[in-house]
């Protein structure tokens, strides 16, 4: 991998969100043989785009591909590619590459776990003393004894050791496609088994408790559980809800592809339940970009930030009325599920309002619950 101190990781310039302005992607680059410094700008089209989001959509794959153009030494000055000298890289700072390219075109929650990840790793590499090794040196034999370590020394389950398994095969694929190494040394470690069915649902009484609280004490929330019993939203999906989401016309909730976590829009049905509460709530009629929860779980033009509120809020609740700990916010969902399958028994519909690509997903998800009874067994 070449040097990168001639020029800078390029950025966005939004113009402070103002979109009557032209935003453009910039860096600053120097010519390693005239030591000239340019500000360089480009715009590629993105301000032919009408909101926020598709201009920095845009603006992130242009980030990407500038940054891989400098990289393979263009010259933005004389806009020739040059030759230039290689040098080593070690494994931190080619992880470190890797990442700035990422932070690009990924979610600031998926970018923040990469960050993590990544920085466990590098301390690991610290202890063990190869912080200065050579990413091409980095083997398959070093891949595993890290794992071991996460095994051996940091207690992580099954899941948490898949979830860096994925990081590292993810950075090291991406250095690969770039042939600073010639495969990746993560290739033949395989996932360990992961726990299933953790899912906990409230029982009748416990829900009659809490809403009968909720009611009296926090009608707010009591909205935001309602949403995520009827909807099976996430709580970073429930954050991001806006009232032009909801398509009164046609009783359904579009779920934005920059709120999803398959990055696919789709959609939910209003049941009847869920309708009565809409329009108890009053939001039809506010500024379509308003968010259904926002600070303190009201109506704001302001999004809440941290999603974490959620189930802090559900927590105090819980202990307040003396709720089992295994519930938590998200318990709300199990607990529309298992409803849900009773009225209707057939797992299709589940899987349709659960917005799962796989009826084995939502089998998986059901049988855990619980859920799925067979009347013939029954007669046994």
């Amino acid at each position: 991998m070449k040097t990168q101190k001639h020029f800078t990781i390029p950025k966005l310039c939004t113009c402070k969100g103002d979109l009557s302005k032209a935003w453009y992607v910039y860096f600053y680059y120097t010519d390693l043989s005239t030591g000239i410094k340019k500000l360089c700008r480009y715009k590629f089209g993105i301000n032919k785009f009408k909101t926020k989001r598709e201009r920095e959509q845009e603006a992130g794959s242009i980030i990407t591909a500038l940054h891989l153009k400098l990289k393979d030494d263009w010259n933005p000055i004389t806009n020739k590619t040059e030759k230039q000298e290689y040098r080593d890289i070690t494994t931190s700072e080619a992880f470190d590459d890797i990442l700035s390219i990422k932070k690009a075109f990924i979610t600031p929650r998926s970018y923040k776990t990469y960050y993590d990840q990544t920085n466990l790793f590098k301390k690991w590499l610290n202890i063990r003393k190869l912080d200065k090794l050579f990413v091409q040196n980095f083997t398959n034999f070093y891949a595993r004894q890290y794992f071991d370590w996460l095994l051996r020394d940091k207690g992580y389950c099954g899941k948490t050791h898949n979830g860096h398994l994925n990081t590292l095969r993810s950075f090291f694929n991406a250095l690969s496609e770039r042939q600073i190494i010639k495969q990746s040394p993560i290739n033949g470690i395989k996932k360990l088994p992961e726990d299933q069915g953790k899912n906990t649902n409230y029982s009748t009484d416990e829900e009659k408790r809490i809403i009968e609280y909720l009611l009296k004490n926090d009608i707010k929330f009591y909205y935001a559980t309602r949403f995520v019993k009827y909807c099976f939203f996430r709580r970073s999906e429930l954050a991001k809800l806006q009232v032009k989401h909801i398509r009164w016309e046609n009783k359904t909730i579009v779920v934005p592809s920059e709120s999803a976590k398959s990055r696919i829009q789709d959609s939910v049905t209003i049941s009847k339940s869920l309708e009565k509460i809409i329009e108890s709530m009053e939001i039809l009629k506010l500024n379509p970009d308003t968010y259904v929860f926002g600070k303190h779980f009201s109506p704001t033009l302001k999004k809440l930030n941290r999603v974490d509120d959620f189930s802090d809020r559900q927590r105090e609740v819980n202990r307040e009325l003396n709720v089992k700990k295994e519930c938590t916010f998200y318990s709300w969902k199990h607990t529309g599920v298992v409803e849900l399958y009773n009225i209707v028994k057939d797992p299709y519909v589940v899987m349709r309002q659960c917005r799962h690509s796989d009826i084995k997903i939502t089998m998986i998800y059901l049988r855990s619950l619980g859920c799925g009874v067979n009347e013939q067994v029954r007669e046994w």
